[in-house]
Parts: C-alpha cells; structure tokens; sequence
C-alpha cells in the first residue's frame, strides 16, 4: 500500500496492490492497476464508506495459503471477507451496499475456456459472489485484453478508468510481469505442499 499526494485529483491516493484493500469515508481516492486481477468496489450510500479490494486469482483450491496469512488476500474469497468485515467494522451494512467490478483482462492471450485464463476465472467469481450476496452490481469494466488503472472515490462511489492502451506501455508489462512471478510462485507452493 503506498500514499500520496496527487495535484490532478488535489487528493492523497491510496495505492493499492495484489492482496490489498481499503475502505475509507474520504476525502482520499483508492486507486490500483489491474490485469488479470479484479478489484470489487463496495459503498453503503448511508454509512456514505466504500472500499476496494484487489485479488489476483479466484479461489484458493488447494488450501496452501491458509498457513499463510500474507497470501490469503490475495485470493477472490477471502479479499471480499476482509473488505466486508473492515467495511462493517466502520458502519457499513452489507445489506445497503453497492458493488462495482473492474479488471480480468486476458493479458496472457490464452483461450476463454481454458483453465489457465485467470481473468475469466476472477470476473466468474466475482460476479457470482455479489449474486449469492444480493449485492447490486451497479456498473462493470471486465474482460478484454488491456489492463486497467481505476480511481475509486470512497464518499461518492464514482469510478476513475483509464484503459492501457498497450502492452507495451510500462505500467502493462510491470503489470503482467508482477502477475506472472505471482502465479509461478503459487505454483511452487503446490508443488511444495504435494510432495508433504
């Protein structure tokens, strides 16, 4: 998580990375880059809070970050957890709230059907989620090819999008490059934990 001051918005942003998230009453913008990864935004109009998480793969199948605090959030179940428990700590009810769902690009350009597409796997999650929650999604970015950088305005829900443009452009290819160390690294944990 990182802050600063940005002069366009004259707000400080809160940065937030893989397995993050925040929830705020303001004045300060969320923001986060996102490939494959999804980022779900949720607002209690009442309790006027909205937060936002970042997970970068849907589910944790095998159980290996459950010894690993560090890595639970990083997963689609337990990031909307942690993102309803410390919106709920601060008065939000999940009941009032509103949810928006951004991210899930193919960004490694594989099939929609295969299994190694984690974009489509984080979008079929996420929305799946908000429908066994009986939270209105009331807007989406998803899919396609290019990653994503949003802004998330906690007091007001309104959402900043900038589409990038290439993968060539800097922020695409750390992105990608982030995502894919990442998935490597899970991978040798489940490797580690076969051979226990």
């Amino acid at each position: 998580m990182n802050k600063y001051f940005d002069r366009h918005f004259n707000k400080d942003i809160i940065t937030i990375y893989p397995g993050e998230f925040w929830s705020s009453t303001g004045p300060e913008l969320i923001s986060t880059v996102l490939g494959s990864c999804v980022s779900i935004t949720l607002f209690d109009p009442i309790a006027v809070i909205g937060g936002m998480n970042h997970f970068m793969l849907a589910k944790d199948s095998s159980n290996t970050a459950a010894d690993s605090g560090k890595l639970l959030s990083k997963f689609g179940d337990y990031a909307m957890s942690l993102l309803i428990e410390d919106m709920e700590k601060k008065g939000a009810k999940l009941s009032r709230c509103t949810a928006k769902v951004f991210g899930g690009s193919n960004i490694f350009n594989v099939p929609t059907a295969s299994a190694t597409n984690i974009g489509f796997a984080n979008i079929e999650f996420a929305f799946d989620f908000l429908q066994k929650n009986k939270i209105q999604i009331v807007s989406s970015d998803t899919g396609g090819k290019a990653p994503r950088k949003i802004y998330f305005d906690p007091v007001t829900s309104k959402v900043y999008l900038k589409h990038i443009a290439t993968y060539n452009e800097q922020e695409g290819e750390m992105q990608k490059s982030k995502e894919r160390q990442y998935i490597e690294y899970l991978a040798s944990l489940n490797l580690a934990a076969k051979r226990q």
